[in-house]
This record gives structure tokens, C-alpha cells and sequence, in this order.
């Protein structure tokens, strides 16, 4: 059992993956765009595949990344034993990097084939919108594939523009918009979609975020260089959390029920419990692996309770 409050629990306990907790956030932000256009569109037959379809692409997608970020890493240390001697093959964990290619290979058939689907079921023979969503996609495939792939790509910023691209926009505002399209209802984006594909891209960078400070631990940071860089990204995530909190609740207030943002703010409260303590005991490691954990878990939640308000909200008021 989760206990997300309960710090010696998931200190001692905490067994889950966080690959399958990666993979739970991003199913959540696809299924938060889908509940959106559900909301401004239909609930049919037509549309549910389509969003289950959209479901699958984003999980998918977040498997690249994770792939990435283990071949990454792999990479790395191979890259350490040939400079002290030892020539050892790339292996990630008991799997050959020939079996990661094939596994990546599989995983991105799989997206294009169920992106595929849900495209031409929402948008059919137009052209023009056909060749958008396609280039989103290609876009998508491409920086999940070369995420964190060289210590330059974070260090420029690329992988914080590849979360944003992702996991905020796209993720958001392209299911929606499919989702609506689908539905044959006036093809639109609306003012709590982007919203929430702010919050969520907002979210992502705070996971992005709290990983860096995981590894300038690690690396145990002693530059005046790294140092000041670290206290910045410090002041950089309690902007984070507060863009995103201010999104989420003011996508609530002015598109939906002002007393339904009370429960969006209660969801809130896990996530900023984490991100202090995290600021708190930023320099042990094993308390950050944890923490890092649990917020991942408050991010999903938090997704599950804006579509629960939607659900809602579509219910009772239409």
C-alpha cells in the first residue's frame, strides 16, 4: 500500500519502480487532455477509441524516454571504464544494447501505429491538419528518442524544452483537440485546456527539476559555478510549483465550479509537502530517490482529480 504522507514508510518500503510510476504520470496527462475534449465534445464509441489510442501513444512515449535515459546512463559508464582500461559492453541492468534497440524499435511501431489510428479517425482526409499532427508526432518520437542522450542536451536546455513540448502541450492540448475533432464539434482549444497544459508542462519540469537536484548531490556539487547553479534551480522549482498551482486553480475558477477548486487546491497540499522536504533534505541522496517517488505519485493524483471534476462537471451540468 502507497502511503504518500508517511515519510519512514516509503523510506523503507517504497518498492515501486519508478519507471511504472513515470509511465502512471504520463497515461495520466493523455487521459486529462481526452477528459478535456470529452468535456467540449461526445462520449462515443468513435471517441473512446480514439482516446484510448492517445493513451497508448503517451505511454509509449514516456517508454522512449525512459529508454533513453537508460541507454544514457549505460553509456556513461562504459564511457568511465574505457578510460580507466576496462572495455566492457553497454549493458542496461541484464539487457545487451542490441535488445534495447529492438525494445525501443518495438515501442516506437507501436506509437506510430496507434497515432496513426487515432488521427485519421479524429481528423480523416484532411490534409492539412493530417500533416500537422503527423509532424507533432514525428516530433514527439524524436525528442523522447534523443532525451538526455549526451550530457550537452540537458546542460543547454533541450531536454526542458522536450518536457514542455511533450508533457504540456501536446500531451494536453493535442488530445483534446483530437478528442473534439472526433466529435465532429467545433474544432477549438479552450481557455482551461491551456491552462492545464501550462500546469502540467509546469509539473513535468518540477520532476525534471528534482532529478537535476538528485544528481548535483551525487556528483556533490563544490564549484562556486555548480553552486550557484543549484541554488537557482532551488528558486527556479518554487516557481514551478506556484505556476502550476495558479494555472490549475484559475483553469478551475473561470471554466468551471469556483467551489470544485477547493478540491483542486487539497490536491495540491501532497505535492507541496514533498517539494519542501525535498528543499529541506536536499543533500541526501536516498531521501531524494524517495521523495522523487512520492512526487511523481502527487503529480498523477493530481491529474486524476481534475478529471474526476470533469467527469463531474459533464454529469450533472450537461
Amino acid at each position: 500500500m502507497i502511503k504518500l504522507c508517511t515519510t519512514n514508510s516509503m523510506t523503507k518500503d517504497n518498492k515501486i519502480n519508478p519507471r511504472y510510476i513515470s509511465l502512471f504520470y504520463a497515461v495520466t496527462n493523455c487521459a486529462l487532455g481526452c477528459a478535456i475534449g470529452f468535456y467540449y465534445g461526445d462520449v462515443t464509441f468513435r471517441t473512446i477509441v480514439v482516446a484510448i489510442a492517445i493513451i497508448i501513444c503517451g505511454g509509449g512515449i514516456q517508454s522512449l524516454c525512459n529508454y533513453s535515459i537508460d541507454y544514457s546512463r549505460a553509456y556513461r559508464k562504459h564511457r568511465l571504464d574505457k578510460q580507466k582500461g576496462f572495455m566492457t559492453p553497454i549493458m542496461i541492468g541484464e539487457i545487451s544494447l542490441t535488445q534495447l534497440r529492438k525494445r525501443m524499435a518495438l515501442v516506437t511501431l507501436l506509437i506510430a501505429v496507434f497515432g496513426a489510428l487515432s488521427i485519421y479517425r479524429a481528423i480523416g482526409s484532411n490534409i492539412q491538419l493530417l500533416s500537422w499532427f503527423i509532424f507533432l508526432c514525428a516530433l514527439s518520437i524524436l525528442l523522447a528518442l534523443f532525451y538526455t542522450t549526451s550530457s550537452i542536451y540537458l546542460y543547454k536546455g533541450i531536454g526542458a524544452i522536450a518536457i514542455f513540448v511533450i508533457f504540456g502541450m501536446i500531451s494536453i492540448l493535442g488530445s483534446q483537440f483530437i478528442i473534439v475533432a472526433a466529435s465532429s464539434a467545433t474544432i477549438d482549444f479552450y481557455p482551461d485546456a491551456y491552462l492545464l497544459a501550462i500546469s502540467a508542462a509546469a509539473s513535468s519540469l518540477i520532476i525534471l527539476y528534482v532529478r537535476s537536484i538528485r544528481t548535483n548531490v551525487r556528483e556533490k556539487a563544490k564549484t562556486i559555478g555548480q553552486v550557484i547553479s543549484y541554488e537557482i534551480s532551488t528558486i527556479y522549482l518554487i516557481a514551478l510549483v506556484s505556476v502550476n498551482i495558479a494555472c490549475s486553480v484559475l483553469a478551475c475558477i473561470t471554466s468551471h465550479r469556483a467551489l470544485e477548486s477547493l478540491f483542486i487546491i487539497a490536491g495540491f497540499i501532497p505535492m507541496i509537502y514533498f517539494v519542501y522536504t525535498i528543499l529541506r533534505y536536499k543533500n541526501k541522496s536516498n531521501f531524494l530517490k524517495n521523495r522523487f517517488n512520492e512526487l511523481m505519485l502527487s503529480c498523477s493524483f493530481n491529474n486524476l482529480i481534475w478529471i474526476i471534476v470533469l467527469v463531474a462537471d459533464f454529469w450533472i451540468y450537461y
